[in-house]
């Protein structure tokens, strides 16, 4: 009988997801490993000699099997990372993409150039409100929420001088989506993550992105958002069916199924939410795929009229962020 220590065992499952064409072995090993034994993968490798118990072995048999089914291995441990935060995720919720992480990053900026500029008028009458559309795991809005006030500071009287706090009053972000399972998990995320200020600044609503136009809500906040965000469904029914196993298996279809060019749940978004920008001041701010770039572009001017609309790449220089300004 071997000696199923950490070193033993790692080697032993690298090669048998490798034989087994599993994708990304030695992460899917170490990873699963990690988690079994409460340690970073870091700390693994010092640990090498340290003998697994039953129990251990037990339940990283289980997760074994359940990786060499293609299960993701966010969907095995019912967790995902997304910049500063740790998901809860499963199969209702598409698991968050490390591209994804530009749009908040994208947000910030503006908002802080805004700042800079006096074009939002901080400390004073305006407020920042934000509206995400297509929530999912809550990944933007909990991000949001939970470094804005880190990332922005109160302007200072003189242009450009910034003061060490940013108002918690001042800020407002409204998450929808249509699946009420899928904001339960959000909100989850939501108050797991995020202190109770922060927590009662971010609404969850269920709706077909935005609440209509005779709604209580839409008396309140038409013509009120200053950002707007979106990571829709934008793969094409020909796309996806060339998807990985793991993805197409596994992930919801209705996160990642745009319709027959990608385009359709853009369109929707668009139109949907003329009533609700600030005309004064907006950006709307997509995740993209590459091949809708250009018929998306104009889309938008033919929907919306912007002043500007810019797309800036991903770490792999893909096109992945489209900022539109009203």
């Amino acid at each position: 009988m071997p000696v199923w220590n950490v070193k033993n065992i790692l080697e032993w499952a690298i090669n048998y997801f490798s034989c087994k064409e599993v994708p990304q072995p030695r992460l899917s090993a170490e990873l699963l490993l990690g988690s079994v034994l409460g340690l970073d993968r870091v700390n693994l490798y010092l640990n090498y000699n340290r003998v697994l118990n039953n129990q251990e072995l037990a339940t990283y048999k289980k997760y074994i099997l359940e990786r060499l089914e293609h299960t993701p291995i966010q969907y095995i441990l019912n967790e995902a990372y997304f910049r500063k935060i740790k998901l809860y995720v499963d199969e209702k919720v598409l698991i968050p993409r490390p591209e994804t992480e530009l749009i908040v990053d994208k947000v910030f900026q503006i908002l802080k150039d805004s700042l800079n500029k006096r074009e939002i008028d901080i400390p004073g009458k305006d407020k920042i409100n934000i509206l995400e559309i297509g929530t999912g795991s809550g990944a933007i809005a909990i991000s949001l929420a939970n470094e804005i006030l880190d990332e922005l500071k109160v302007s200072g009287k003189v242009p450009g001088e910034l003061t060490d706090e940013f108002p918690e009053e001042l800020w407002e972000i409204v998450a929808t989506d249509n699946d009420s399972s899928v904001l339960d998990i959000a909100e989850r995320n939501a108050h797991s993550i995020l202190n109770n200020n922060k927590f009662n600044k971010i609404k969850f609503i269920k709706c077909d992105i935005v609440p209509a136009e005779d709604s209580d809500f839409f008396k309140k906040h038409a013509g009120g958002f200053k950002i707007i965000i979106s990571n829709p469904p934008y793969i094409s029914e020909k796309d996806y069916e060339n998807l990985p196993r793991e993805v197409k298996e596994y992930e919801p279809k209705n996160a990642l199924l745009g319709g027959e060019t990608g385009l359709e749940i853009y369109e929707r978004i668009l139109n949907k939410i003329k009533p609700y920008i600030n005309q004064e001041f907006c950006y709307i701010l997509f995740e993209i795929a590459p091949l809708i770039s250009t018929p998306l572009e104009k889309m938008s001017k033919d929907i919306l009229k912007p002043s500007l609309i810019k797309v800036d790449k991903d770490y792999n220089g893909r096109e992945r962020v489209m900022i539109i300004k009203i």
